[in-house]
């Protein structure tokens, strides 16, 4: 095996694949990313056996070839390299790298023994916005559960539904929902895609250009220009969460959403540690965000708010709050609520443009 192609071009390449390459000390090839050169360019690609990426290099191949080697190692080792062509080649057991004034041999191990990584080609097909599919994931994926005890909410519902694509996310004590319309109907579907990909699908997808998605039946393959990303999916029942959304609310507050985080981080210094409580107490005067430490002290600030309906108070998790605010997508919110016990949803008030409808259900905190 024997390629040559820039500097930039190899570590781009690399950036996007080396992120998901394991720390399994059991499995030491996953470790490795796998190489490939071949006629139409140079392919690199990585697996933790839940997630596998790859992607292609453009550079010029003079002998086809495959080899694993250390992903970490060799993405830091091209990161000092200057820029300019980079050629790397196998030498027996060990891959050569020369660049400018530099020649370095590294350890490897054979493609052989590299885990397959599966092709979707059976499934629903989808062709997506790449800045929607970015938003929405970006809406939907902290709210997603901590832990895998209850697998089913250890990642996102994708609802396929006549012109609908839903995103959920829950752990049981909020809910983030997002809508992405589609350009042609789509036969029903439910899966739950793991969160742990779609973090690493959200950290290398582009602001612009076209996703292209593959539901099959027991993965999904996610695939934007060069680069493919691979996952299986999560079996199980993601809850039925539309009847826990009321079908209507007695208030509404509105205001600034950046004014609604700032109040909310001054006030939050003086919560209860581990219980992160606000109340928040509304009326058509003024709308009032509190807490109390008994070893720190207190703190009342008011934040200037619209209201529609009555008055009243409520108690939620302000990390909760500032969460569904930091990712809302609007200037404004809206903060529709019922009662001290029922939950509470924040609704952007004017999206910004081609952002996706987006509601973000939270329980409150009973005293």
């Amino acid at each position: 095996m024997k390629f040559t192609c820039t500097q930039e071009n190899l570590m781009r390449g690399l950036s996007q694949v080396s992120h998901v390459a394991g720390r399994s000390t059991t499995l030491p090839i996953l470790k490795n990313l796998l190489i490939t050169a071949a006629t139409e360019g140079v392919t690199l690609a990585a697996t933790n056996l839940e997630i596998g990426v790859t992607t292609l290099v453009r550079g010029k191949v003079e002998v086809p070839g495959t080899f694993t080697v250390q992903a970490r190692v060799l993405m830091d080792y091209v990161s000092l390299l200057a820029n300019g062509n980079v050629t790397i080649s196998l030498e027996g057991v060990e891959l050569l790298v020369t660049s400018t004034g530099s020649m370095t041999t590294l350890k490897g191990l054979s493609a052989e023994d590299f885990p397959v990584i599966p092709k979707v080609t059976d499934g629903v097909r989808l062709n997506l916005p790449a800045a929607q599919l970015k938003t929405a994931l970006s809406q939907t994926v902290f709210a997603v559960a901590a832990d895998d005890s209850r697998p089913e909410i250890s990642g996102i519902l994708f609802h396929l539904h006549g012109t609908e694509l839903t995103l959920a996310a829950t752990d049981s004590y909020r809910l983030a929902e997002v809508k992405i319309p589609l350009t042609v109907a789509k036969e029903e579907q439910r899966v739950i895609v793991p969160s742990r990909s779609l973090s690493e699908l959200l950290r290398l997808l582009p602001d612009e250009g076209e996703v292209q998605l593959v539901i099959g039946e027991n993965q999904v393959s996610v695939q934007v220009g060069d680069l493919e990303l691979v996952t299986r999916l999560i079996e199980g029942q993601f809850p039925d969460y539309t009847q826990i959304i009321p079908t209507s609310f007695t208030s509404t507050l509105t205001t600034e959403a950046t004014s609604f985080a700032k109040v909310l981080r001054q006030v939050s210094l003086f919560c209860r540690s581990g219980i992160n409580d606000v109340t928040v107490q509304y009326d058509a005067g003024t709308t009032k965000l509190s807490a109390a430490n008994a070893q720190i002290g207190a703190s009342d600030v008011e934040l200037a708010t619209s209201l529609t309906g009555k008055g009243g108070n409520i108690v939620f998790n302000w990390r909760f709050l500032l969460d569904g605010l930091a990712v809302l997508g609007s200037d404004d919110v809206a903060l529709q609520l019922n009662d001290e016990k029922g939950p509470g949803l924040l609704v952007p008030v004017k999206p910004k443009k081609d952002t996706p409808p987006f509601r973000y259900l939270i329980m409150p905190i009973r005293q």
